[in-house]
């Protein structure tokens, strides 16, 4: 069947809880929309319009439905003062991080129109405002606090001080949520939608202890703030979430976007509470075989579509960078051909 919304209007029946024509399909499609246009990573991650073309000839040629801007998680942090590597092949790479040569009273909030790369995120967005913006989503990954707090230190040192420093954990979360409340004020004003990223609150990094008492509260702000525009909120944890599924309604997050952790588990536990968005295994999109995935992912979307609050099709985490495109095509297709709710 050809679509009857556009992708717009199918996200914006979502979050009203009505049923679209069939279920969103937005495969973490970020930095490999480089490979689509041929484009070196640096020249994508360094430079608003670029990342805006390509995201757009991603949308035409696999036919997904959102555009996401996003580089790394490492954004925020750099704009803080943290140092950063940018190889023309492969995503940005931390040197020094900004708590190793300043206090944390003595980093300021960056301003997003002048500040590090954050200006070529809001030259993205508004790109892709201009060509696309009142046909489709423009997602707009920004870190939360508990993941920037950890890219402003070294790693090892900020989880030790998640036990013997929680006052200091608290001041680097707190000047790392007033850096990413200003960073939404601006996403939305250029046209973009913040889907909020904790990928170092997961599972795989952390307790759930530490989750429900550092990075928990601190997503529950942002999201709430971000509530004041009236806005559905996308919370994205990707890595093990399976322990920490029953807080997420915690969060106050309207849509929770996972990976690791069993669909149909996560379902029967939180799907009367938040919309699902997930979780295909990105490594098949990278090795696998489009016969494969059209299975899998036909699969996945019948078992989920209809959860209770509504399911978007995704995968678990940003799709890989040299991912094949034929798989990237099978993976849009068979959620297509199974998605549908009107027949």
């Amino acid at each position: 069947m050809n679509d009857i919304l556009t992708p717009r209007e199918r996200f914006g029946l979502l979050v009203i809880d009505e049923r679209p024509d069939r279920c969103n399909i937005m495969p973490l499609v970020t930095s490999h929309a480089a490979t689509v246009k041929d484009m070196k990573l640096r020249d994508y991650y360094t430079n608003g319009e670029n990342m805006a073309r390509a995201q757009i000839a991603a949308l035409e040629k696999y036919g997904h439905d959102a555009i996401s801007i996003f580089s790394e998680v490492g954004i925020i942090a750099e704009a803080m003062g943290s140092v950063f590597e940018y190889p023309e092949n492969d995503l940005p790479i931390q040197r020094v991080p900004a708590l190793k040569k300043k206090k944390i009273d003595e980093l300021t909030i960056p301003n997003p129109k002048t500040t590090a790369r954050l200006p070529v995120y809001l030259e993205a967005i508004e790109y892709a405002y201009d060509a696309l913006g009142d046909k489709v989503p423009i997602l707009v990954y920004i870190p939360a606090p508990f993941t920037t707090g950890m890219m402003l230190s070294e790693p090892n040192e900020f989880l030790m001080q998640t036990i013997k420093e929680p006052v200091q954990i608290e001041r680097i979360l707190a000047k790392s949520l007033d850096a990413a409340i200003e960073l939404c004020y601006h996403t939305i004003d250029a046209g973009g939608l913040p889907i909020i990223v904790d990928p170092l609150a997961s599972s795989s990094v952390i307790s759930p202890k530490a989750y429900k008492q550092y990075a928990l509260p601190y997503e529950r702000r942002l999201i709430d703030y971000l509530h004041r525009y009236d806005l559905d909120v996308i919370l994205h944890i990707c890595g093990e979430t399976t322990p920490i599924v029953n807080l997420l309604p915690e969060t106050h997050a309207d849509l929770i976007s996972i990976d690791r952790v069993s669909m149909s588990d996560t379902i029967e536990e939180i799907s009367g509470k938040l919309r699902l968005i997930g979780n295909y295994d990105t490594s098949q999109l990278a090795f696998s075989s489009p016969d494969v995935i059209t299975h899998e992912v036909t699969e996945m979307v019948r078992q989920s579509k209809n959860a209770a609050k509504g399911y978007i099709a995704a995968t678990g985490c940003e799709v890989p960078t040299q991912a094949p495109a034929e798989n990237l095509i099978a993976f849009v297709n068979a959620a297509k051909e199974t998605g549908w709710y009107w027949v």
